[in-house]
């Protein structure tokens, strides 16, 4: 583990356990050269912790690229929550409220929105300890509502 962070290139790697829940977080901050750290949280069951953080690294590094590459003013960022399996659903908002909390600790070097495993309305509850650093939140929480949309349309763009 300690190699693989040595050999990432990052600036930072934050990992907490959920004691309620027996969860991973892992956020990782790959860059803030061009401006805080921005990227989805991504929550699923791994097949162990160093799958977990690997993905992780690889996932923020790749959000620096998207960032720099269209000059948006944004660093690399990206979140992993790995559920122990099996996860209790029941203690899903709790696990949510925790990780905003840790999100408004780090006081803006890190944004999130939804990705794998994570809704708008997960980022509603987040957002709940995590504001203001929380985007994708549903339309009636004063968000954008679902980014599958837009992210499939900018894919679509980048094959043409």
């Amino acid at each position: 583990m300690d190699s693989l962070i040595k050999s990432w290139g990052g600036e930072e790697v934050i990992i907490r356990h959920d004691q309620a829940t027996g969860a991973w977080i892992l956020i990782a901050i790959h860059s803030t050269r061009l401006g805080p750290a921005a990227g989805g949280t991504r929550m699923k069951s791994y097949p162990d912790f160093g799958a977990a953080l690997q993905d992780v690294l690889r996932l923020s590094e790749a959000m620096t690229y998207k960032f720099a590459v269209p000059g948006i003013a944004r660093g690399g960022g990206k979140a992993v929550i790995n559920l122990p399996a099996p996860f209790d659903p029941d203690l899903r908002r709790g696990l949510l409220r925790s990780y905003g909390s840790l999100v408004k600790q780090l006081g803006g070097v890190y944004y999130t929105g939804p990705d794998v495993g994570t809704s708008s309305v997960d980022m509603n509850i987040i957002a709940e300890t995590g504001s203001p650093y929380v985007f994708g939140r549903t339309p009636d929480a004063g968000g954008a509502g679902d980014s599958g949309p837009i992210t499939a349309l900018g894919v679509f763009a980048g094959i043409q």
